[in-house]
């Protein structure tokens, strides 16, 4: 049976967050400077994503991009940006508070694409928005106060780069713009290396951050770009907000860095905003009249 155009988004969708979400267990457990995780993770992807690129696409993913052109460029630099900004923040503060703030960009996606995109949310979008951010305001009252201020200043960067290119990406979502990551790894590679020490890392360490490059980038960021062809970005942004629910939860199994009680109960008011949305969203795509 074949699956319906939004059910293959939403799989999309919530794919990107659970891959992005182990993300803090490796970079908590390698022995590596910033700028040195920066370079081996963007070089996962650069070393992983061209096969699967060419084997999934072939020549036309490269002539979508070219087509889009200027636009797909921007998309690239932004792509960088948070590619950079994110892992600076989690070295500067704690997981939780680099997710939880990174997490704004649902809101500012909302905004770009009402503006941008006339993709306007229904109230019951603007509602369940709401009670997420309210999720988020537990959660970050419970673990603000313990972070360094630039990492959080980074994590906040990271929010608007990535609502700038989700707006664009959802503009042409017509082309695949899958292949735009790669060029960001490769910028964010070049830019990490005037300033890392990469061979400085040991051997299991860079084998983690490759594996990472292509676990958080390869599959996830790719699942996230295509997402945004099949559900509207304020949709895709929403869902992806498990990242800072599960990001958390597993570094506290895994290594003991353990949430503060408030950031449990603001998860639980997140993910059950979620839980409202993907339902009320369905139900209405199922009543809506087949084009």
């Amino acid at each position: 049976m074949a699956l319906s155009p939004r059910l293959i988004g939403l799989l999309l969708a919530f794919a990107a967050p659970l891959s992005w979400s182990v993300g803090g267990i490796i970079i908590r457990s390698v022995a590596a400077e910033p700028w040195d995780i920066v370079f081996w993770r963007a070089t996962g992807h650069v070393l992983c994503f061209p096969v699967a690129m060419w084997w999934l696409w072939g020549r036309s993913v490269l002539v979508d991009l070219r087509a889009v052109g200027k636009p797909a460029l921007a998309v690239a630099l932004f792509m960088a940006s948070t590619l950079i900004f994110h892992v600076l923040a989690m070295t500067s503060t704690t997981v939780a508070n680099v997710l939880i703030l990174q997490s704004m960009s649902p809101l500012l996606v909302a905004v770009l694409s009402w503006v941008f995109l006339d993709e306007r949310l229904r109230t019951s979008g603007w509602l369940i928005l709401a009670v997420a951010f309210a999720g988020l305001a537990l959660v970050i009252g419970g673990s603000l106060g313990g972070g360094d201020m630039s990492g959080n200043i980074f994590a906040l960067v990271v929010a608007v780069c990535s609502a700038a290119h989700v707006t664009i990406v959802r503009r042409h979502r017509a082309r695949n713009l899958a292949a735009v990551t790669l060029p960001a790894a490769v910028l964010a590679s070049c830019i990490s290396l005037a300033f890392a020490q990469p061979f400085a890392v040991n051997l299991s360490d860079i084998g983690l951050l490759i594996l990472l490059g292509g676990i958080q980038m390869s599959f996830g960021l790719t699942c996230f770009i295509l997402a945004l062809r099949y559900l509207p970005a304020a949709e895709v942004t929403l869902i992806a907000l498990l990242e800072p629910i599960l990001g958390p939860i597993w570094v506290w199994l895994v290594i003991g860095e353990e949430p503060a009680a408030a950031t449990i109960v603001g998860g639980i008011v997140v993910l059950g905003a979620l839980v409202a949305h993907v339902l009320l969203a369905t139900r209405r795509a199922q009543q809506a009249p087949a084009p």
